[in-house]
């Protein structure tokens, strides 16, 4: 049976009851769908800074805050986060003292104040703080391996203005640690500290992020060499217009029905 779940009755009873949402863009709609489909679950809050975003989509006016404070008073028991690294590093800790938190902003966790704030604050409550997969795969290859692995790198290729830089910028524009990519491109490169987390670490781990103008997709390459094991894995997604690609928000959904948990044959 999947941790954090139970039987009874030949019925599913999830651990996780209510639950808060930070972010409205593509990830935080497609999370809000996955919600409202879950008849056992219910949605405590939805966190925004411009409630605009939730225009035209079915969503209780009371359940939309723009304040943290106010959203921190809900009784939520899972919070997901799709927003930005700024807010995971502001409201996780917090957080964390009450619910399970999912932090789809994990470079979050590369700014080491933030990454001892979160680890303690789970230690104490004894709750998770979960770090989804997102928009590349193998990160349970990469945790597996890890007192075997010697070297990890990931590219990432995207055209300029997904980087946040001129569209007609072209070539490598960063090579170094993911804990520094993380500094510079922290929108940009979740999957980078994802599988740093997963893997040998923020300052062992190397990005590179090459820019491509006009380029359609979200490419990531992940290469990594143990003792007596090379793996080379390429990722590629149709680019959504900004940070996200098309398989994402998919990859988000499934993270948020792990944690909730299932019935009979598992993925883990």
């Amino acid at each position: 049976m999947p941790a954090g779940t139970s039987q009874s009755r030949g019925h599913q009873i999830y651990q996780h009851k209510k639950i808060g949402l930070i972010g409205a863009g593509a990830i935080g709609q497609s999370l809000l769908r996955a919600i409202a489909a879950i008849p056992e679950v219910e949605l405590a809050f939805i966190l925004v800074r411009d409630a605009g975003k939730l225009e035209g989509l079915d969503v209780d006016p009371s359940l939309v805050v723009t304040d943290p404070a106010a959203a921190i008073e809900r009784d939520a028991d899972l919070v997901l986060e799709a927003a930005t690294p700024a807010l995971v590093a502001a409201l996780a800790p917090g957080w964390l003292e009450r619910a399970d938190f999912c932090a789809f902003s994990c470079s979050a966790l590369a700014d080491a104040e933030t990454d001892r704030a979160v680890r303690a604050a789970a230690a104490q409550s004894g709750r998770r703080f979960f770090v989804p997969h997102g928009a590349v795969l193998g990160l349970d290859g990469i945790a597996d391996g890890r007192d075997l692995i010697e070297r990890v790198t990931i590219t990432t290729t995207k055209s300029g203005k997904s980087l946040g830089l001129d569209p007609e910028t072209e070539g490598l524009v960063f090579e170094g640690s993911v804990r520094e990519a993380c500094r510079l491109f922290p929108r940009n490169v979740n999957v980078h500290a994802a599988i740093a987390l997963a893997g040998i670490g923020f300052d062992q781990t190397t990005s590179r992020i090459i820019a491509e103008p006009g380029l359609a997709t979200n490419q990531h390459r992940i290469e990594v060499t143990g003792e007596g094991f090379d793996w080379d894995l390429g990722v590629s997604s149709r680019s959504l217009g900004g940070v996200t690609g098309s398989y994402t928000p998919l990859s988000a959904v499934g993270s948020l029905r792990r944690i909730l948990g299932g019935t009979g044959v598992a993925l883990v």
